[in-house]
């Protein structure tokens, strides 16, 4: 019987990290993911952290789309697949999912660069099949943000607008406290209720874009 090639299931990161793994009826690994089997995935998310070893040929990224994080591992000759990304490029991978000491990883297969409209077309996708996944990707300070500090829908706006007027939609963070005037605190509640709302995404760490 001729073996098939699994075709590439579509996840909220969050969901193939939360992946659980058991062994199908043929006794081979697979994963269950928001209620459904998988093996093979197709993430397309920004990149926010690498690391090569090259001495070791190991070579890794970490995925962002939003919802949460997971990382990409190659090893060997693999290690050519993940070879010419970087830290703020929007990519998308296809490969198996793999769980080692509590950790759900990818092997990948393909990883390749794409645009920023197809991480916007694939967010869509994953809203309306599977609804809106809360945002990891900020973290408030855990000083705790009096209630005073709310954002206004003035202050909204003008970090909206500074955003968007950045070169390619993208701006430093610290660059954007300082040029705002607002306080530290208020900037990271605006920021993290856009990401929330779909309306920026963390491109790499330290940097914020529009969508």
């Amino acid at each position: 019987m001729e073996n098939k090639r699994q075709t590439a299931c579509i996840f909220w990161i969050r969901d193939l990290a939360n992946a659980t793994p058991e062994l199908n009826s043929d006794g081979f690994r697979v994963f269950s993911v928001n209620g459904k089997i998988a093996r093979r995935v197709n993430v397309i998310a920004a990149v926010i952290d690498s690391y090569d070893n090259l001495e070791k040929r190991y070579s890794s990224i970490t995925l962002d789309d939003g919802s949460a994080q997971i990382k990409v591992k190659a090893w060997d000759e693999d290690t050519a697949i993940v070879g010419d990304i970087k830290i703020g490029d929007m990519v998308l991978v296809v490969g198996l999912l793999h769980e080692s000491k509590g950790e759900v990883f990818l092997r990948p297969e393909i990883a390749r660069k794409v645009e920023t409209s197809w991480v916007v077309a694939r967010k869509k996708y994953l809203e309306t099949t599977y609804g809106k996944k809360e945002a990891e990707v900020f973290k408030v300070s855990e000083e705790i943000i009096d209630e005073a500090v709310e954002p206004t829908m003035e202050a909204r706006g003008k970090i909206i607008s500074m955003i968007s007027a950045a070169n390619d939609g993208m701006i430093n963070v610290e660059e954007l406290m300082i040029n705002s005037g607002m306080h530290e605190r208020l900037v990271e509640k605006i920021l993290e209720e856009l990401i929330k709302d779909g309306e920026i995404f963390r491109p790499k760490a330290g940097f914020v874009q529009a969508i």
